[in-house]
């Protein structure tokens, strides 16, 4: 009921022209009603895969669920149904892009809902439908072969991941590199690019920026950790997408003279200056002394109290967002929080599917099953934040009380007829 009055999806049927066609010249099924079976799979914990979905939503007593589909009867669409529907949206990235378009323009009008300045890069491991390794020798030479092993999905790679307790360092799966902004609801994941374990995470900031530009958002601020501190990149982010790349100042780096341990710029006697702004133009940064200390400082009469840095040069500690600043702890602070997102994330999985592997293979597939998975967290944020904001209190009890009056009613005219 919360999906059907706050959620629009009925722009989803202008995507497929053609219904989605049954091979065997059955009767198609409604796009709307394909997407909301994906959307009760992974917010539902009682659907622990497909098939087992499918054979649920058929038995008499969820005629709840079928309500929320739109279905009459019994006969719901089978999981190769839902099959070809991601298949339909693997075909290019435009037509999963489309899909997410309008869930993420009405996310963003919600009011107090989102808060995309301040956003987050990160990456985690997803583990491929695999249960090991192949080999094809053809260089005829067992004792010293050196063809590469082949796994059950061709597109998964062997990555490494953090050791944690009882945990491989290796892994045979994805990297899932995901935008993440501050809500209401906790972090929040607007989009994500999946490419293989053995992808270093330092090439992907620019693709990520740009699936973001695909889906028709300007994050003016982001936050990513070291493996995303490619100098270049920050300048080109800031240049094309004009989004300002934010990276922690680590203690084992080298600094310039001009600061101190924590990234802050310091005047020539030691004191630190204040941020005064950034010219997108020229691609710098001016300070400015503290005039607390300018005012009995040796050098006064001979020192401008202004202070030039180009951002080319140096981006790590000359940026848009001054090191040591309110952001830049805001920043810092995000970034823990988006650990909470993955960890929600990988129990969602677990809850799911019982088990950390995918049920999809070939890298096409997985990513559009991964972004189904994080446009349904999208939805079912918007429920809660509209359910906590625009919802009168105590609406479902009063709806409750009204349906049992008129099952009572219905009773008492059934009674008095016969």
């Amino acid at each position: 009921m919360d999906y059907i009055t706050f959620i629009k999806d009925d722009q989803i049927r202008n995507l497929f022209p053609r219904l989605i066609v049954d091979p065997r010249g059955r009767k198609p099924w409604d796009p709307v009603i394909l997407f909301r079976m994906h959307i009760l799979y992974f917010t539902r914990p009682e659907f622990i895969s497909f098939r087992q979905m499918c054979k649920e939503l058929s038995k008499a007593k969820h005629q709840d669920y079928r309500n929320f589909l739109c279905i009459t009867g019994t006969k719901v669409p089978s999981h190769a149904a839902l099959s070809r529907f991601r298949a339909l949206l693997s075909i290019s990235d435009d037509t999963i892009n489309e899909l997410s378009k309008p869930f993420l323009s009405q996310a963003v009008k919600m009011e107090g809902f989102l808060n995309l300045m301040i956003t987050a890069l990160d990456s985690r491991p997803i583990f491929a439908a695999v249960g090991g390794f192949k080999k094809e020798c053809t260089c005829k030479t067992p004792e010293k072969c050196t063809c590469p092993p082949r796994f059950s999905d061709n597109d998964a790679k062997v990555g490494r991941q953090r050791i944690k307790v009882n945990q491989n360092k290796y892994f045979i799966g994805y990297r899932k590199n995901t935008v993440i902004c501050g809500s209401s609801q906790g972090p929040m994941p607007l989009g994500s690019v999946v490419v293989h374990a053995k992808t270093s995470d330092s090439n992907m900031l620019l693709p990520c920026l740009e699936r973001m530009k695909e889906l028709d958002l300007h994050l003016p601020h982001m936050a990513a950790d070291m493996a995303y501190i490619g100098g270049q990149d920050k300048i080109e982010a800031l240049k094309k997408y004009r989004t300002a790349v934010f990276t922690e100042v680590k203690k084992d780096m080298i600094r310039p003279e001009v600061c101190d341990e924590l990234g802050r710029i310091l005047c020539s006697e030691g004191h630190l200056a204040g941020y005064d702004g950034f010219d997108a133009e020229t691609m710098t940064v001016e300070y400015v002394g503290d005039a607390t200390h300018c005012n009995s400082c040796l050098r006064w009469g001979t020192c401008d109290r202004r202070f030039e840095f180009s951002f080319e040069e140096n981006p790590q500690f000359f940026g848009p967002i001054a090191q040591g600043s309110k952001l830049a702890e805001a920043f810092i602070t995000f970034r823990k929080q988006v650990e909470l997102n993955f960890a929600l994330e990988a129990n969602l999985l677990d809850r799911v599917l019982h088990h950390k592997k995918l049920t999809v293979r070939g890298q096409k597939r997985v990513d559009t099953y991964l972004r189904l998975t994080d446009l349904s967290r999208l939805i079912l944020g918007m429920i809660h934040h509209a359910k906590e904001n625009f919802v009168p209190k105590g609406r479902n009890q009063e709806l409750r009380r009204l349906a049992e009056q008129a099952i009572y009613d219905r009773k008492t005219i059934l009674i008095q007829a016969a």
